[in-house]
């Protein structure tokens, strides 16, 4: 699973590439090191409001919860969701597919793998750095905080390159993915063409010297 992106695009850049403005433009900061397990903000493009850049919170949240959020995340850990449980009418994603889609802004993320019999990090991003939109899914909250959750993939042959301990990969959208994603016309047939017919993006990778903290 993928719990650490990374964000160091510039405001400015962000807004020329997705045509959008961000809601409060002196809350955005670059990130190198997004750590989801640590109740984060990230940066969200949302499907009701897809030429603004807003904030939430990177672990959802059932829209009526006014617990802490760490106390859910201990039950039922939200930072990723396979887009098939996405259609089988789980509480927690109740019709998120359909009504609730958004993309996450980030110009990197990591994985981890085993190589001599350690645990090794790799941060992987676009050659120049660029920031991609991640397919995502959000909950409004009663006091109107976004939530929200990565939505993840099977890894394909495009994305058999990169070091991953995992079967799974962030779905990165490309231009035209993006704007059907935050279409509010676009059906789930529709949706579900796109993630089967997705190709990942060119992605590069290094291997990130940081150690690794426990998880616990």
């Amino acid at each position: 699973m993928f719990y650490k992106i990374s964000n160091i695009a510039s405001k400015e850049l962000i807004e020329k590439k997705f045509h959008v403005t961000f809601e409060f433009p002196n809350l955005y900061k670059p990130e190198e090191f997004i750590e989801g397990l640590k109740e984060s903000t990230v940066s969200v493009i949302t499907i009701s409001e897809p030429k603004k850049v807003s904030y939430a919170i990177w672990g959802l949240l059932p829209e009526d919860f006014e617990d802490n959020w760490s106390v859910f995340q201990d039950v039922f850990n939200t930072l990723n969701v396979k887009k098939e449980l996405l259609q089988n009418d789980h509480k927690v994603y109740n019709k998120a597919l359909e009504k609730r889609r958004c993309v996450v802004i980030a110009s990197g993320f990591y994985t981890t793998f085993l190589t001599k019999g350690s645990v090794e990090r790799c941060h992987v991003h676009l050659p120049n750095f660029e920031p991609f939109p991640i397919a995502a899914i959000f909950n409004e909250l009663s006091d109107g905080f976004l939530t929200c959750s990565l939505v993840v993939t099977d890894v394909d042959e495009s994305f058999k390159n990169i070091p991953n301990i995992s079967n799974l990969k962030p779905l990165v959208l490309n231009a035209d993915e993006l704007k059907q994603w935050l279409d509010r016309s676009t059906s789930i047939d529709q949706i579900n063409r796109l993630c089967a017919d997705h190709i990942s993006l060119k992605f590069t990778y290094e291997i990130d010297s940081r150690l690794i903290p426990s998880m616990k």
